[in-house]
């Protein structure tokens, strides 16, 4: 690859374009579902990926999909149906012991090859209504991740352009809203392809290798901005505790929740260690694709809020870089397979409120009440 360092002209031409592919995903994706949760409600997350599966932009959508995209890749590259990516390839993947956020979220992957090489991914994750678990909508009081529905890890339905149809129908006669779980498929579809073929018209335009080059020096940048943002709070440990009513099934036993952020330097370490143990309901939380996360969402919100920065900062991988996330294996955000992980939103704003708590006395200016 090439190391040319591009102009800022060019560079936020780059980026002003990059950002646009990933809301013109986002875009299409809500305005061609059909179930009011992506449709109304926009549970969706999109954008584009480097081979490196290092987020190069993404759309403007529901906080917990920010940073989710990565997580997904990382578990199809470890599940991918025959190991290999060919040109017309769509993977369907939603499995949380493959870095899924939950099940209900189902991620669509389309290869982005140029010139017969693969340079990147189109991808989307959308909630659905129903993925055909022990009961209709997010379930709680369940033993394990089999009675959470349907799950694929690394599952092409397209192979080389070619529909499986013998999955399709399985993805229809195991779903209680075949119709709408269908039709929201193929708008991620839509969406993800959109956002391969605009990848290979800004390459068409600027060049492979100018293309590639600014991915990288913007993430360098968003990075950079990142760690002086993060370099002005004063090193230490700040620590903040609360708890979760129950698990939904227990409902006299409190579920204890601590935090520790540790800011060294120019990063930051998240510590959820003395959190709960994790439960025997699906009140557990994917540590890659949902912990990971919100912890996230928590600090970007925080040091690069778009309303407040007096610069405009790339969403991209560089602002994740300087986060580290520890959680216990075998805690409530970081469960040992196949514990259920399907009900995981509270927790992971739970977790969220108290990163704010615990930075409260350094960023007075910055923490919402």
């Amino acid at each position: 690859m090439s190391a040319q360092e591009l102009d800022p002209i060019t560079l936020q031409v780059i980026s002003g374009a990059l950002d646009t592919i990933a809301e013109e995903m986002g875009h299409i994706l809500y305005r061609m579902s059909f179930s009011s949760i992506i449709r109304e409600s926009q549970d969706l997350g999109a954008g584009l990926f480097d081979t490196e599966f290092n987020t190069l932009c993404e759309s403007e959508s529901t906080p917990l999909h920010i940073g989710s995209l990565p997580g997904y890749l990382r578990g199809i590259d470890e599940s991918l149906q025959g190991g290999t990516w060919n040109e017309g390839d769509v993977v369907i993947h939603n499995h949380p012991y493959f870095g899924a956020s939950h099940s209900p979220d189902i991620g669509i992957v389309i290869p982005c090859f140029y010139r017969g090489e693969l340079v990147g991914f189109g991808a989307n994750t959308a909630h659905h209504l129903d993925i055909g678990a022990a009961t209709p909508g997010l379930i709680i009081d369940i033993p394990d991740v089999f009675a959470e529905g349907m799950l694929f890890a690394g599952t092409k339905l397209y192979e080389k352009g070619v529909r499986n149809e013998a999955l399709w129908q399985f993805l229809g006669r195991n779903s209680r809203a075949a119709k709408q779980l269908q039709s929201d498929i193929e708008a991620q579809i839509a969406s993800a392809r959109l956002g391969v073929r605009r990848f290979q018209e800004l390459m068409d335009r600027y060049g492979r290798d100018t293309i590639l080059a600014a991915t990288r020096q913007l993430m360098d940048y968003t990075e950079r901005v990142m760690r002086q943002r993060i370099a002005e709070i004063p090193d230490g440990e700040y620590r903040a505790e609360g708890f979760l009513d129950d698990d939904g099934k227990n409902r006299d036993v409190r579920l204890p929740i601590k935090v520790c952020v540790r800011i060294i330097g120019d990063s930051i370490q998240v510590d959820l260690t003395g959190s709960s143990d994790q439960v025997e309901t699906g009140f557990n939380v994917p540590f890659e694709g949902s912990t990971k996360v919100g912890c996230y969402c928590a600090i970007r919100s925080l040091l690069l809020d778009a309303a407040t920065s007096e610069i405009t900062v790339p969403s991209n991988e560089g602002s994740f870089r300087p986060i580290e996330v520890i959680a216990p294996k075998g805690s409530i955000y970081n469960p040992k397979y196949p514990a259920a992980a399907e009900a995981r939103f509270t927790q992971v704003n739970r977790a969220i409120d108290l990163i704010y708590k615990a930075l409260a006395p350094v960023l007075p200016n910055e923490i919402i009440a």
